[in-house]
């Protein structure tokens, strides 16, 4: 049994068209955006047989027609309202033929009623091989399908008696008897059963409807009332929600147990007032509170209030609510006392603190007494070697030549345990000035030239020319040096050879690259990893592999950390190794940036001053220079004025130097106030101070950052030329 569209001709009675469809009722809930996915359990609780009993009977008895629930497959739900005497009788003898509808009596298509009303959304009325007539109505939320109705029953029409005769026969029924109940039942119009498949639509969709709310409602409700006993239960931990403007608007038990307010007294306070006075001043709160909004969330640790306005160290989340993005329903908050947690971690740091000053103080003990007798049997061999007690035979030479380089490795050691107690009480410092490269290599090269000669191992330089000056401390850059070439030495193979070079780093120009690379063992991919661990030692065939404590490569990596660079490995086995590591070039405008600004620049010009200061016999120059430095700091303005720290080694004499914005009459104000504060402190005039000065005049216009750095190149070449002159000098 099939139905049509309104405006075809109607077939033989036993498979008749259908009737004109109505035209679709509004059944899409407030789930306009497309499918819904809904659980089985959802869809059984919505088409509950139970549920629509009352309404499926009123609708039936109102009627005057038989009224039924089915699934989205057609399948009946329960049983059927005021069914009606014919079909009662002519589905008993059918036996249910039809699968796609639970109210037509055929025995040749089937009914696609239901399936058709799905398709156009509205009801579509059928007349069945019988004659009678029913109405399917869909069940939908938005395009989900989830079920139908069926009324009908009725004849539309007068029975006709050749076709009753027919499905009498076909069915095997009594005629008299089908004739006699066709009679008895009143037909109804085709436009009466179309308002009610109207009406039908309406009230089904609409009870749809209002179950699937009251479902989500119970639901809902179910789900607050157990996250209200979680959030009761929870009594650790002060949960409460807020406002957009802090006030509270849920306290849980926790809260009322932990900060010692009852809800009653709390509800709409600001929740300010668990915060100290301080953060209150501070405006702490309102700071939170607007991360938490910008972000999503604010984490905090700090002290809080409670009602007895007792303090405790709390671990605070709040998390921001919104109902949509943008739109703000205020806060959550959660706060944890984590006091005791505090007190077992201020606990430990002041043993770590105890551990790590009494292992400095024990090994800066051990270290001393090492070092004392260590001194005196360097002094002593080196002496015997150098034939101040007499000639040596070839035996002793030898002899004492290893004892010699024993006590170099055993003060090399003591050096690297000071070092990495350093390193793990963040005590490693580095004192950077303006350094070159070129020189300083030099001079570690031939400081390693000994160890070298051991193996005829060659030491190679290969530094580009006009290599530019480094920002960096010269004796910690001359250790990792030599921690460096003294591994290539190790392992490099007799009559090998230790390559020290320089190549650009193409990764960040304020950077330059140095490599040191051997003609060694070199080093497997799984060893690559672990050699600037500390205590590692690649193992090796070499004796020599095994020697010190292996921890020359791990300070390496720490002191050029500290720098801000990063040092790494490239090697084979069987091909030597190259260990690379980089070091910040020396940059006067970064130095200055902070007082070559327009505004300062604007004056017109720029002094350069310098302060030479000459050594002082009998006293420690770093302690007495480091006092200088502090004298000329309190002199100059920190604003339009800055002292650039050590730009060179030169002896006797030492240098410094102050940039200033200012002009030849601001200079000699600033020397006059130096020359009076270096007197105070030199009352003896040990240090001799000669302070002189070069002015750079500006042409006016805009200072960019161009322009900025082109002043910058300016002073740097003036400090340059004043070193110049004054090496000349000694």
């Amino acid at each position: 049994m099939s139905s049509e569209a309104s405006g075809r001709a109607e077939a033989p009675a036993y498979s008749p068209p259908a009737t004109p469809v109505l035209p679709p009722c509004d059944s899409t809930p407030l789930h306009e955006k497309g499918n819904m996915e809904v659980s089985p359990a959802l869809r059984a609780d919505l088409l509950d047989f139970k549920a629509w009993s009352e309404i499926l009977t009123t609708y039936g008895r109102t009627m005057r027609v038989a009224v039924a629930l089915t699934d989205s497959e057609g399948q009946l739900l329960g049983n059927c309202h005021n069914p009606q005497p014919v079909w009662q009788l002519l589905h008993n003898a059918a036996g249910g033929r039809d699968p796609g509808c639970p109210f037509c009596i055929s025995t040749h298509s089937p009914c696609t009623a239901i399936a058709d009303a799905f398709e156009t959304g509205g009801a579509v009325m059928v007349r069945d091989q019988v004659g009678l007539t029913h109405v399917s109505v869909p069940l939908l939320l938005g395009k989900l399908r989830f079920g139908a109705i069926v009324a009908g029953q009725v004849f539309d029409r007068y029975p006709e008696p050749l076709v009753l005769r027919r499905v009498a026969k076909d069915l095997g029924v009594s005629t008299e008897r089908l004739w006699e109940l066709a009679r008895e039942q009143h037909p109804v119009s085709s436009a009466i059963l179309q308002a009610s498949g109207d009406l039908l639509c309406a009230l089904g969709n609409a009870f749809l409807r209002q179950r699937y709310s009251a479902i989500l409602e119970a639901k809902l409700a179910e789900t607050n009332g157990r996250f209200r006993l979680l959030v009761e239960g929870v009594v650790d931990h002060a949960l409460f929600t807020m406002d957009s403007n802090g006030c509270v608007t849920s306290w849980n038990g926790g809260a009322e147990r932990l900060l010692g307010y009852v809800e009653a007294a709390i509800m709409g306070q600001n929740f300010s007032c668990i915060f100290t006075r301080e953060d209150i001043q501070n405006r702490v709160p309102e700071k939170q509170l607007h991360e938490a909004q910008m972000a999503g969330r604010a984490d905090d640790e700090g002290w809080r209030v409670r009602g007895d306005r007792k303090q405790f160290w709390a671990n605070v989340n709040i998390a921001a609510l919104e109902a949509d993005p943008g739109i703000s329903r205020g806060f959550a908050i959660i706060v944890h006392d984590v006091t005791e947690r505090k007190k077992i971690a201020s606990v430990l740091e002041e043993a770590r603190q105890e551990r790590e000053g009494l292992q400095e103080k024990l090994l800066s003990h051990v270290s001393h007494e090492l070092r004392t007798p260590l001194t005196a049997i360097y002094i002593f061999t080196t002496n015997l070697l150098d034939g101040v007690y007499g000639d040596l035979t070839s035996f002793q030479h030898e002899h004492l030549t290893l004892a010699l380089d024993n006590v170099k490795q055993l003060k090399s050691m003591v050096s690297d345990l000071l070092d990495i107690t350093r390193v793990e009480t963040h005590k490693l410092t580095v004192e950077p000035q303006h350094l070159s490269l070129a020189k300083l290599i030099d001079d570690v090269l031939s400081t390693c030239l000994t160890n070298a000669a051991v193996k005829n191992v060659t030491l190679r330089s290969d530094i580009a020319p006009g290599l530019p000056f480094t920002w960096a401390d010269p004796a910690r850059v001359r250790q990792v040096l030599i921690n460096l070439i003294d591994n290539g030495i190790k392992f490099a193979s007799q009559n090998g050879s230790v390559t020290v070079a320089s190549l650009p780093y193409v990764e960040n120009e304020g950077f330059l690259c140095l490599s040191v690379s051997d003609t060694g063992c070199g080093i497997s991919s799984e060893n690559r990893e672990m050699v600037f661990d500390r205590l590692s030692q690649v193992r090796s065939t070499s004796e020599a592999s095994r020697s010190g404590l292996g921890l020359g490569l791990f300070i390496s990596r720490e002191l050029v950390t500290l720098h801000g660079g990063r040092i790494w490995v490239e090697s084979e086995l069987g091909k030597g190794s190259i260990f690379y590591f980089t070091l910040p070039v020396f940059s006067l405008a970064k130095l200055c940036a902070r007082i070559l600004t327009a505004p300062n620049l604007e004056a017109g010009c720029v002094t350069l001053i310098a302060v030479d200061v000459a050594q002082v016999e009998g006293a420690v120059q770093s302690d007495i220079l480091l006092e200088v430095g502090k004298v000329l700091e309190r002199c100059i303005r920190p604003e339009q004025d800055v002292l650039l720290p050590s730009m060179s080694d030169a002896e006797p004499v030492k240098t410094f130097f102050i940039i200033a914005c200012t002009d030849a009459k601001g200079f000699e104000v600033i020397a006059s106030r130096m020359a009076r504060e270096l007197r105070k402190f030199d009352s003896a005039s040990k240090l001799k101070p000669v302070i002189s000065s070069t002015t750079l005049p500006l042409a006016p216009g805009q200072f960019g950052e161009e322009r900025i750095g082109d002043v910058a190149a300016r002073v740097d070449q003036l400090v340059q030329a004043h070193l110049l002159g004054k090496e000349r000098l000694q």
